[in-house]
């Protein structure tokens, strides 16, 4: 299983659709969470049908600014909780027969006064489940100063209310490649400010579902963040031991032992030494 979040600021435009179709078909992800879709239901119904999804549930924008989807292919179970303006929430039955968990798509508040809100979206969810959590999209925030560089400070307060609610709600940090920062900013001057604003952080529990799990950040030339892609890349499974043979000096002393072997050599010689093995064990 794997899942693509992207803020594409955008898709009201021929060339950003296209650059969606295109980053879709390379990966061929079987969830799609899209951020700032900036397009009303009817469009986002025909962007689906053309990344070819079956299913989707669409939080339509306000004017021209926000707007949130969320695609799935045919064969995932996928339930809707809740949704905002800032999050789609739902429910996931995992493949291999590994149960259902708890996924958030996530749009932080882009005005700093209303970050507290965000932070407050995080902490009701995590009550609203105890199933393994996994929250991935845009959450407009740094934890350090180490993920922004160019352009004015971060405050350290600012910082702290979302390490605080990470800590809170028991997440951690989904390992990536790629490069660290996931959003740029051009400035006139020709100067640069770039931040890691998108992620993904999950649940002790959902890590012990997925610990292979492997994010990517991409790139894009369409959108100023960075397209992520996640492979879940399940708990294998324990196999089953077959039946272990051990020989017995024992068997020597039986008289039977040597027509034993002759005769099961004979029987199961066109199925190998496994066959040999097995019938030596039955008689």
């Amino acid at each position: 299983m794997s899942l693509l979040s992207w803020n594409c600021r955008g898709l009201g435009n021929r060339r950003t659709v296209r650059a969606l179709v295109k980053v879709i078909n390379k990966q061929d992800p079987n969830i799609v969470f899209l951020i700032e879709t900036k397009s009303d239901l009817d469009w986002m119904l025909k962007v689906r049908d053309w990344c070819k999804y079956k299913n989707g549930f669409i939080v339509p924008s306000r004017g021209s600014s926000g707007g949130l989807a969320l695609f799935w292919k045919k064969e995932i179970r996928l339930d809707i909780q809740t949704y905002s303006h800032s999050h789609i929430d739902a429910w996931v039955d995992g493949e291999d027969g590994i149960g259902w968990w708890h996924l958030t798509g996530f749009y932080g508040e882009p005005y700093t006064s209303k970050r507290g809100e965000s932070w407050q979206t995080l902490k009701h969810l995590h009550g609203t489940s105890s199933l393994p959590w996994l929250i991935i999209g845009d959450f407009n925030e740094i934890t350090s100063v180490a993920e922004k560089e160019g352009g004015s400070n971060r405050t350290r307060q600012q910082m702290k209310y979302f390490v605080d609610t990470i800590n809170f709600c028991g997440l951690k940090e989904v390992r990536f490649t790629g490069p660290l920062f996931t959003w740029l900013y051009l400035k006139e001057d020709g100067s640069q400010i770039r931040e890691r604003l998108d992620r993904a952080l999950a649940t002790v529990e959902w890590f012990h579902l997925f610990p292979m799990a492997k994010l990517v950040h991409l790139t894009s030339s369409v959108s100023d963040h960075s397209p992520l892609f996640l492979q879940f890349y399940a708990k294998p499974r324990k196999q089953k031991m077959g039946r272990v043979f051990r020989f017995e000096s024992m068997w020597l002393k039986d008289p039977r032992c040597e027509a034993i072997v002759e005769n099961a050599w004979d029987d199961g010689l066109l199925g190998g030494s496994d066959d040999v093995l097995n019938k030596c064990l039955e008689s």
